[in-house]
């Protein structure tokens, strides 16, 4: 088992008692579901921390310039390899698959972040294996 690390963390009340609840629901405690949270951030963005290839899932949502978005994505169609747009509860979806270098996944992730009304998450295919602890599963 990989050796663990102590440390505080500050939350807002609200946040923290929405942690507990999960933790309470989900019948684990809350140390446990903090490190599963890590774990999951740490995975969506990974891609700025090593250089490797990859390839996942961007998710942007939200009431955004279509043009914007689109132009942006165009100034990637090397890396992207599909998109499609749809809209869910009047907001703007886009779902587009990349594949290539980390490091410019993690420049479009960054471009399209800064682009107002968008939300962004991405979701890797596949990650860096063994460059985080040993007890992290990577797929």
């Amino acid at each position: 088992m990989a050796r663990k690390r102590r440390f505080g963390v500050s939350l807002p009340s609200g946040m923290a008692e929405e942690l507990d609840a999960l933790a309470a629901r989900l019948r684990i405690d809350r140390s446990k579901l903090v490190e599963r949270a890590v774990a999951s951030f740490l995975n969506e963005y990974r891609h700025y921390l090593h250089d490797h290839e990859c390839s996942g899932v961007m998710i942007i949502s939200g009431s955004f310039d279509r043009g914007e978005v689109a132009s942006l994505l165009d100034e990637y169609r090397d890396i992207v390899v599909s998109t499609t747009h749809i809209h869910v509860n009047e907001l703007c979806t886009e779902i587009v698959v990349v594949n290539g270098p980390s490091e410019k996944i993690a420049e479009m992730h960054t471009r399209l972040s800064s682009v107002k009304g968008c939300s962004i998450r991405y979701i890797p295919f596949s990650t860096v294996h063994g460059v985080v602890g040993a007890s992290m599963k990577h797929g």
